[in-house]
């Protein structure tokens, strides 16, 4: 009986490979650094030899195993199992990765953008149980989305749904790494905090945030603002009041446009607590159309460090 999967989930820094029962308990791990100076048949070397590892720990054979999930950052093809080129993975230009999964252990294999594979994690896992209408935004290097609509994420045309931090907030605005200024996450990202908080200090040197940032402007971090702003540091609280401002602007753009009934903010979100989501909280009702904000709950997500793993088995559970 096929009673388990498999996970794997693709970073710039890290691989991870996982096995699980269909009701996603994890019961094997491993995790090696991804090399990625090393090229890709190098990773994917360790991922396979990763896999057999955790079937090992287990004692199952590739036989009990129904399907593997494999949550990697994009761009990339669900339908071909193609990854185009990633930012953080150079050198994985056009790699057919399904297919060099599934030859080599003849299971059937899904691949998924990590935003989007977080997203069905956090609905079928997360803050999004119960909810037939989820969006999941994760603000950390990046600012990352993806839908689910009754249990289903919601890939678009040719897998570019999702795309919640590319909207165009300030047409004048900072450029962004997509290439086009004033994107949301050329304003919340962490290193967009940082770079805002950057430009502040050289105005007022006197900001706990510099101090907790050794003394040096260029070792501004967004963690020191968030710290600093925890700390009742007037120019932190205002950055953090700033950032806030732009998030539940985005946000109202995409209650607008998607009606979701829970929208679930990750990462530097979930450390902020408060400091953000009461603030986000109230921009989204002043600037959202009135029945769609009525609808929605803001909320941090719940899954944290572990979201990778149930990310990639949420894709073959």
């Amino acid at each position: 009986m096929k009673s388990h999967v498999i996970g794997i989930d693709i970073g710039g820094t890290k691989l991870a490979a996982v096995l699980a029962d269909k009701d996603g308990n994890i019961l094997q791990k491993a995790r090696k650094p991804t090399e990625s100076e090393k090229g890709p048949q190098h990773a994917v070397q360790l991922l396979l030899g990763m896999v057999d590892e955790v079937l090992g720990l287990s004692g199952l054979s590739r036989e009990e195993i129904s399907g593997i999930g494999v949550s990697c950052g994009g761009p990339l093809d669900t339908k071909t199992g193609v990854v185009y080129s990633p930012p953080n993975l150079p050198g994985w230009d056009a790699l057919p990765l399904k297919d060099m999964i599934e030859s080599e252990f003849h299971i059937p294999t899904v691949l998924e953008n990590d935003a989007n594979a977080s997203a069905l994690a956090e609905a079928r896992f997360g803050g999004g149980r119960g909810y037939n209408y989820v969006l999941y935004m994760t603000m950390s290097t990046g600012i990352g989305g993806g839908i689910v609509a009754n249990g289903e994420i919601y890939h678009g045309a040719n897998d570019s749904a999702g795309e919640v931090g590319h909207q165009i907030l300030l047409p004048d605005g900072p450029l962004c790494g997509c290439g086009k200024h004033g994107c949301l996450e050329a304003l919340c990202s962490g290193p967009s905090i940082a770079r805002r908080a950057q430009e502040a200090i050289t105005d007022q040197s006197n900001t706990n945030i510099l101090k907790l940032a050794g003394g040096q402007i260029d070792h501004v971090r967004s963690e020191h603002v968030l710290q600093a702003a925890r700390n009742g540091d007037a120019l932190a609280v205002a950055l953090m009041e700033e950032t806030a401002y732009y998030m539940g602007w985005g946000i109202a753009n995409l209650v607008n446009i998607l009606n979701p009934q829970i929208v679930l903010l990750g990462t530097i979100a979930v450390a902020a607590g408060d400091l953000l989501l009461t603030s986000i909280r109230r921009t989204v009702a002043e600037m959202a159309m009135q029945r769609p904000s009525e609808a929605v709950k803001i909320m941090p997500a719940e899954l944290g460090d572990s979201i990778g793993d149930l990310a990639a088995i949420s894709l073959v559970i």
